[in-house]
């Protein structure tokens, strides 16, 4: 399925799709607020100033500007702020809204050619998407100091064989062509010269009662009795989360990493 999936094809039309869903941009902005609470200490300990910034498959720009007003708290001052997108559409509505960030119309590989090195980047459901994610992460090795990844986790739990989806890449919802445990997603990070400072599987990261702002298009139907009894189990936590995840799966992996490389 992978070999035959055209990235620049499937993701010509997915900002109509994006722009779409009403809780896109708080979703965005959210999880970048989210990342640098969780790690920013870690991050300008070492750096003690973050000059450079990216945000890879960045979209719209909302989940950057978030990030550099953050950075901009910390230090006062903003960084020099850029947004990879490989759709024009994301790239024209993205310079309407945010005229002070500089988008690039090309895949992050592209900085190959340059001597460019980023203090921090962010990538937030982006590797899920990468028919090459070890290539692509070895350049985001030698580019970036820090990195502040999301990426989910949906192979199936490691107790049932991690089984993949059914329906990948143009089948998927979202054109996803990448499914990880926490196990072999850390194998990628490590293979691709990224050292975890921190990290760790959450079942999400969206806290709960927030999907009216959140996730507004989400259904609101009342579930089968079976799932209900099944959610209130995992609210309750009767059963630790690692325990459920190695059965179930699902998931999101937030981290931390640095380079190995520069």
């Amino acid at each position: 399925m992978t070999s035959e999936f055209d990235v620049q094809k499937y993701y010509a039309s997915y900002p109509c799709r994006v722009i779409l869903r009403p809780g896109y941009p708080a979703r965005a902005q959210y999880k970048s607020r989210f990342m640098w609470d969780h790690y920013s200490q870690q991050i300008v300990g070492s750096l003690k100033e973050i000059r450079t910034y990216a945000d890879i498959g960045g979209c719209f720009g909302f989940g950057a500007n978030s990030m550099a007003f953050q950075i901009f708290k910390f230090q006062g001052k903003y960084p020099e702020t850029k947004v990879f997108e490989i759709s024009p559409d994301f790239i024209n509505i993205g310079k309407q809204l945010f005229p002070y960030i500089d988008f690039v119309q090309n895949d992050f590989r592209s900085v190959k050619e340059t001597q460019d090195i980023f203090d921090l980047v962010t990538m937030f459901d982006v590797i899920e998407h990468i028919p090459d994610p070890t290539s692509f992460l070895s350049t985001v090795a030698r580019h970036a100091r820090f990195a502040l990844i999301i990426t989910p986790m949906e192979a199936g739990g490691i107790w049932l064989w991690a089984r993949r989806p059914v329906k990948q890449g143009a089948e998927h919802e979202d054109g996803h062509v990448n499914f990880f445990t926490p196990e072999t997603y850390l194998e990628l990070l490590k293979k691709s010269g990224l050292e975890l400072i921190d990290g760790k599987c959450v079942h999400a990261i969206a806290p709960q009662n927030a999907e009216y702002v959140l996730h507004p298009e989400a259904p609101s139907h009342e579930k089968p009795l079976v799932k209900r009894i099944g959610i209130t189990l995992l609210d309750y936590k009767l059963f630790p989360y690692y325990i459920v995840r190695k059965i179930i799966g699902g998931g999101v992996y937030i981290c931390l990493v640095r380079s190995n490389m520069i």
